[in-house]
């Protein structure tokens, strides 16, 4: 199958906020209530777009199967919230296209460096940001719950 990145658009929204939730069910456990599952309510995703720069990956058949977002400064820096792919599409190279697109536009913008935060349980997530050229900064302990680190990456570009 051959996979497509865009910009997103409003009309997007309720699909990316099912496959929002579904990437990070292992983190909100299907708590209607959590931040995080809130955060990713279709109405939140199109406001994010109008202070983020979101890019989303769609299959032949239209499906958005991936989704990245992040915004710049004017010092040229990046940081990237959020990364998620479809579940049962991990691990196809989804991810790397849409790293890779975003890399491609901050550095026709200029941007010198990106980084974003993984949780310390998301293994696979570290992993495939090492493999990608990004080093780990720090650690913030707590940061989006009790028990939930974060792990600082970044690269350069």
């Amino acid at each position: 199958m051959n996979y497509t990145i865009r910009e997103f658009v409003e009309s997007d929204a309720e699909s990316v906020s099912e496959m929002l939730r579904e990437s990070f069910e292992w983190f909100h456990k299907g708590d209607h209530e959590s931040w995080l599952w809130k955060s990713f309510a279709p109405s939140n995703l199109i406001n994010f777009s109008k202070t983020q720069d979101i890019l989303v990956a769609v299959d032949d058949k239209g499906e958005i199967v991936g989704y990245i977002s992040s915004t710049t400064t004017l010092y040229g820096v990046a940081y990237v919230p959020t990364v998620a792919v479809r579940n049962s599409l991990r691990r196809m190279g989804i991810g790397k296209l849409l790293l890779d697109e975003k890399i491609r536009r901050f550095r026709e913008q200029g941007i010198r460096k990106m980084w974003l935060l993984v949780t310390h349980i998301n293994t696979s997530a570290i992993e495939f940001y090492r493999k990608n050229d990004f080093v780990i900064e720090g650690y913030l302990r707590d940061h989006t719950g009790p028990g939930y680190d974060e792990v600082l990456l970044s690269r350069f570009l």
